[in-house]
C-alpha cells in the first residue's frame, strides 16, 4: 500500500471554506422555498419574511459551528476527524 499526496488528508480551511459555501447555498434555496410557500398563503408581512431568513441562519449556524470548530482547531497528527467531516458534508468531490 502506497501513500501519495492525492491520497493526504484535505486541507482544513479549504474545508471550512467548501462547507460555508454549501451551507449559505442550502440556506438560500431553502429560505426562498419556504417564503415563497408562505407567501403563496398570501399576506406574509416583511416582519415574517425576516423571520424565515433569520431562522435559516440560525439552523445552517447551529448545524455547521461544531464541524467548523472541528476544522479549526485540526491538527496535523489526528486527521480522522477531518475525513469524517469531509465524507459527512460530502466536502471532498467539489472542485
Amino acid at each position: 500500500m502506497s501513500t501519495d499526496r492525492s491520497e493526504s488528508s484535505p486541507d482544513p480551511e479549504r474545508l471550512r471554506k467548501r462547507l460555508r459555501r454549501q451551507t449559505a447555498e442550502v440556506e438560500r434555496r431553502e429560505v426562498k422555498e419556504a417564503v415563497s410557500a408562505l407567501d403563496a398563503r398570501g399576506d406574509l408581512t416583511e416582519e415574517q419574511r425576516e423571520t424565515v431568513r433569520e431562522l435559516g441562519s440560525a439552523l445552517v449556524e447551529a448545524l455547521t459551528a461544531p464541524p467548523e470548530r472541528t476544522l479549526e482547531q485540526a491538527g496535523q497528527t489526528d486527521r480522522v476527524p477531518i475525513h469524517a467531516i469531509s465524507r459527512l458534508f460530502e466536502l471532498d468531490d467539489e472542485t
